[in-house]
């Protein structure tokens, strides 16, 4: 599969390239960015020296020496969807890290993002978490990369939503997350003066990756889902640990619950279940495209579910590639772990 990033100087689109390039089946051929000069991304990137050298070249099709299969953009909201159209005029299957195409109603899109370019193919993209769409990722041309926050909180939510076991009209999500998840770009609130040795909620009043968890628990089958979400920066580099609460609709003890995640994610490579009595730990989960997950029964009338990933690789750059991978049909785990 030959490979483009387009917008190859994010976290993201570091994590990504450490990942395709060493991939059995992956080739990456063209690195898009707007930096000036075209210098090599390992002159962004040190880390990638000897390890990836392309130069940083322009961000469209024709700015590739070859076609791509695939073209993976790791743009800013309100920015991808000025570029996916072409690359999927020019029959290059997608994969977008922004929340470009994540949201099928414009208007809910606009309301928490601004004015949409490229409406027309808001329908036609696919949600990226292979767990649970695996069918519609493979035959996809255009495959939305789920939120980190979102992810956690579908991963954690999907067999109590499918098993109709929780009332979807009262759903709370709180989660935390390490500092690169507000990405590198300059901002006086991700300095490490401001960042360490502190804990604060954001978005309190509203976040929009509420309406995306609404969005995919629809999916999932759920019928007027309401969530309120609360995320909090906290002092480390990576992670997102999530606890999500909600009322079951009928009363079911921890044993049946247990039984219920086991049987669920049976199977699943990367969606690891806590034996009863355990908590999933960042850590655990840390440079990995796992997600860790817990469930339990509080007073026989609530469950809380607890999810841990790596919010720089199942948040995103190790799902798109596991997208990727069940996209063009080979095996979903490789170069991943």
């Amino acid at each position: 599969m030959k490979v483009s990033i387009v917008g190859a100087t994010a976290y993201t689109s570091l994590e990504l390239i450490k990942i395709l390039v060493r991939h059995p089946e992956a080739e990456i051929v063209h690195l898009g960015g707007r930096r000036e000069g075209q210098p090599r991304v390992s002159d962004v990137f040190t880390s990638l020296r000897g390890v990836c050298d392309l130069p940083l070249l322009g961000m469209l099709p024709e700015d590739a020496p070859e076609k791509p299969d695939v073209a993976f953009f790791t743009l800013p909201h309100g920015v991808s969807h000025e570029h996916v159209p072409a690359y999927l005029s020019a029959g290059v299957r997608c994969i977008d890290f922004s929340a470009d195409y994540r949201l099928n109603d414009l208007a809910v899109y606009e309301k928490w993002y601004g004015k949409h370019s490229d409406p027309g193919n808001l329908g036609r993209s696919v949600y990226g978490i292979p767990e649970l769409f695996r069918k519609d990722i493979a035959g996809a041309e255009l495959v939305a990369n789920p939120g980190c926050y979102p992810t956690a909180a579908a991963l954690a939510l999907a067999p109590l939503v499918k098993e109709r076991l929780v009332n979807a009209g009262d759903i709370i999500v709180d989660a935390k997350s390490g500092v690169s998840g507000r990405g590198n770009k300059v901002e006086e609130a991700s300095m490490f003066c401001e960042c360490n040795e502190d804990v604060r909620a954001y978005g309190v009043a509203g976040h929009r990756h509420e309406p995306e968890m609404e969005y995919v628990l629809g999916l999932l089958g759920a019928r007027g889902a309401d969530v309120t979400f609360v995320p909090h920066l906290i002092p480390m580099d990576r992670g997102i640990l999530s606890t999500v609460f909600a009322r079951l609709v009928r009363p079911t003890d921890q044993g049946d619950l247990q039984r219920l995640f086991e049987s669920f994610y049976a199977g699943e490579r990367f969606v690891r279940v806590c034996p009863a009595g355990e908590q999933p730990r960042t850590k655990s989960v840390a440079f990995s495209n796992y997600c860790d997950v817990a469930v339990t029964v509080r007073k026989g009338a609530r469950v809380v579910v607890t999810a841990a990933i790596d919010n720089l690789m199942k948040g995103a750059s190790s799902q798109a590639v596991q997208c990727m991978n069940a996209m063009f049909g080979v095996d979903e785990t490789l170069g991943l772990f």
